[in-house]
C-alpha cells in the first residue's frame, strides 16, 4: 500500500524518535544502581555531572520530573 496523503499528515504530527545508542551514551544516575531513564547501568556509562550526560531519554526523563 503506498503512502498516501492522509498517512503523510497522521505521520507528520508523530513525535520524532530520539535515543542514544548503548555504545554512546552516558546516563545520569539518580541512584547508585539506577539511572533516571531506566536502562541498566553500566559501569562507566553513568555520571552524577549533568554536563556529561549524554542519554537522550535521560534528558527528557529529567525535564518530566522537574
Amino acid at each position: 500500500m503506498s503512502e498516501g496523503p492522509i498517512k503523510q499528515w497522521r505521520d507528520s504530527w508523530k513525535p520524532p524518535t530520539v535515543s542514544t545508542r548503548d555504545s554512546q551514551r552516558v546516563c545520569g544516575a539518580r541512584t547508585i544502581t539506577t539511572t533516571f531513564c531506566g536502562r541498566k547501568p553500566q559501569r562507566g556509562h553513568i555520571t552524577t555531572n549533568w554536563d556529561d550526560v549524554t542519554c537522550a531519554d535521560c534528558h527528557a526523563a529529567k525535564r518530566a520530573d522537574s
